[in-house]
């Protein structure tokens, strides 16, 4: 396994799993019946989605690896990269950071386990616009060129942290039973009324990346460039020079 890759994957991760709607909709289990069985359906339903989105893109990426290394390595693209970090840099900063408040979660009332399955399936694809941290994570997989053995423990690893904070909620609520309730009701509330400010610090963080990337690794080809065209031309022997041509 890449240790070196750790920081960055735990960090990403620990990103990630701030995730507003999903920690509301956990909430909102727990203060219903029957919590434990249909909170855990509930991550099981998010753990699959997502985890199945990783493995779908390394295989995908890495049997594309090369020829997306030769069109991200294009100056076009990183001007695109740059500007995209740019504009998600300028729309946290410039954006509003207070909506609307944002409609209760579609709990399912009654029914079997798999409705809230795939309640969590359907949260983690509407929340892909803000899945920037899985993107780069998977993106720093790819370029780091592991086998399947190394890249999917690590893949386990994030998706594990990501869904841990409903699973310490859920500890929590069967620690301390219904003395939770208020609490969470309040923390609840205020994850909805954040929700957008949340989302625009994750648009900033990941603006400043991707700017940042772009703009290291221009200067880093400038820096190639200069070296090859500073390299001094080859020596010829004496006594032939560049115009002489053996008889034929």
């Amino acid at each position: 396994m890449d240790l070196d890759l750790l920081p960055a994957l735990l960090g990403l991760a620990l990103l990630d799993s701030l995730n507003p709607s999903a920690l509301v909709v956990a909430l909102w289990l727990l203060s219903r019946a029957h919590a434990a069985p249909r909170l855990l359906a509930y991550v099981g339903g998010i753990l699959v989605a997502y985890l199945g989105l990783g493995v779908a893109m390394m295989l995908g990426l890495d049997a594309m690896r090369e020829p997306l290394a030769v069109v991200f390595a294009h100056p076009f693209a990183l001007a695109a990269q740059a500007l995209l970090g740019a504009g998600l840099l300028a729309y946290a900063l410039f954006a509003p950071s207070k909506g609307q408040a944002p409609p209760p979660p579609p709990v399912p009332g009654h029914g079997q386990l798999a409705a809230y399955v795939l309640l969590g399936m359907s949260v983690t694809a509407v929340e892909l616009v803000t899945a920037l941290p899985y993107f780069a994570a998977i993106a720093l997989l790819v370029a780091a060129d592991l086998p399947a053995t190394q890249w999917l423990p690590l893949l386990l690893l994030y998706n594990a942290i990501f869904v841990a904070p409903p699973l310490l909620l859920l500890a929590l609520h069967a620690v301390l039973g219904h003395r939770t309730d208020a609490r969470f009701a309040r923390w609840r509330e205020r994850l909805q009324r954040g929700a957008r400010e949340t989302a625009l610090w994750l648009f900033g963080i990941v603006g400043v990346a991707l700017l940042g990337d772009a703009v290291s690794r221009w200067i880093e080809m400038r820096r190639e460039h200069a070296a090859v065209a500073m390299q001094p031309l080859p020596a010829w022997p004496k006594g032939k020079p560049p115009n002489d041509r053996p008889a034929g």
